[in-house]
């Protein structure tokens, strides 16, 4: 069942979103009836109720974007409650109302940002997605507009995982409000400056988390694509500008990393061939930097390793994964 409010909308348009509903049949041929109207009933309507709480007046706007991303959604198979890809009805359902006033200002942008926010979290390995959505839908309510509510988005989405958000985040975090940034981040207002000033410098540097062992382990990426990993074989890599060479088989990845997450993104054979090796030196299971030892055993001797942005990536002989350990 919807809502009166829903339902008096639909109603009112109906032979306009019948015309629709077969449009969208052509370009989507999994697209399912059944399946569009579940998909209103339990991700639209909570929208759409709170939308009508705030700003009676946006419901038809709302309603028309809504009913568009539906179909999409549903055509794209990308509609479902389970797997991973429920990130998408979660995010509508418990993201979306608690920013209605942003969605009912905004509808054609806000919808689809925060849809294709929640998409990308679920195509990255190293995202937590569920993480994203409860927090967002925590700090929602405190941004002033929908700009202020789509880089807390974004600020978010790079602590839940996305890594090669960095750079763009470090630049939006600043336009937020000092009250919003805080909130975002955790934090107090008065660790603001030097927060964001190490996160500028220190990109190892997370705020929930203050410790500076040198040679400590910050992350672990990668697994065998049989268990939904990227990698066919045990990984080597080469150093590059702010990040890595990844080479599997006759795959090749550009790996971008920092406290929150590691992202892989295609490159080539090319670019692996024209980067000079930069091995750190190693023996067996054991990394060598600067005087210190640090054994990183269970996986069989390293393979490979190279330095860059501060930490160290290395292979093993018998794993799929890559681990980094920060040099400070």
């Amino acid at each position: 069942m919807i809502s009166a409010i829903l339902a008096e909308a639909l109603q009112a348009r109906r032979s306009d979103f019948n015309a629709r509903f077969r449009l969208a049949a052509q370009r989507y041929p999994h697209l399912d009836g059944e399946e569009v109207l579940r998909f209103i009933a339990g991700a639209v309507d909570p929208l759409v109720r709170a939308v009508h709480a705030c700003s009676p007046e946006a419901v038809v706007d709302v309603v028309n974007v809504a009913y568009d991303c539906s179909l999409q959604l549903v055509g794209q198979r990308l509609s479902v409650d389970s797997g991973r890809f429920a990130a998408v009805p979660a995010t509508w359902r418990e993201v979306l109302p608690r920013a209605a006033a942003h969605v009912a200002e905004q509808p054609a942008r806000v919808i689809p940002a925060l849809t294709n926010a929640a998409h990308q979290l679920i195509s990255s390995d190293s995202a937590d997605t569920t993480r994203w959505i409860s927090a967002l839908a925590d700090v929602a309510p405190q941004c002033a507009s929908p700009d202020e509510l789509l880089i807390a988005g974004q600020v978010l989405a790079w602590q839940c995982g996305l890594a090669h958000y960095r750079e763009g985040v470090l630049k939006a975090l600043q336009s937020l409000s000092v009250a919003l940034a805080c909130a975002v981040l955790k934090i107090t207002p008065d660790q603001y400056e030097t927060t964001l000033q190490r996160l500028q410098e220190d990109r190892w540097f997370d705020p929930a988390h203050h410790r500076r062992e040198p040679l400590r382990i910050v992350r672990r990426t990668g697994a065998f694509r049989g268990f939904g990993g990227s990698f066919l074989r045990p990984p080597l890599l080469k150093s590059s500008d702010n990040g890595w060479l990844v080479q599997s088989a006759d795959d090749y990845w550009y790996l971008v990393a920092d406290a929150f997450g590691a992202t892989l993104h295609r490159s080539s054979a090319e670019e692996w061939r024209a980067q000079p090796a930069n091995e750190v030196g190693h023996v067996g299971t054991r990394l060598a930097h600067d005087g210190k030892m640090l054994d990183l055993p269970g996986a069989g001797p390293i393979t490979s390793s190279a330095a860059s942005v501060g930490a160290i990536a290395c292979t093993f002989a018998h794993s799929h994964e890559i681990v980094l350990v920060a040099l400070k």
